[in-house]
């Protein structure tokens, strides 16, 4: 398993992080997600041989949110 925390742009409400949460969670080898509006951070249980971070960018940024930053 490994973490990764999202820096997101755009986000301008709990609804938006509950949106952004809900696609996360979706994604095959994700095992926890928390995104905080508060925070602008999405943070990621998942595991890499599964799902890539690339493709868990692509799904925060399909809604039309920035990913700013990957730790």
């Amino acid at each position: 398993m490994k973490n990764a925390v999202f820096r997101i742009e755009g986000l301008r409400c709990d609804g938006c992080a509950s949106a952004v949460k809900v696609l996360l969670d979706k994604e095959p080898g994700v095992k926890a997600v928390s995104v905080s509006f508060t925070s602008g951070e999405a943070r990621i249980l998942y595991d890499p041989i599964i799902v890539t971070e690339e493709r868990l960018a692509a799904t925060i940024e399909r809604p039309g949110y920035r990913v700013a930053t990957r730790q």
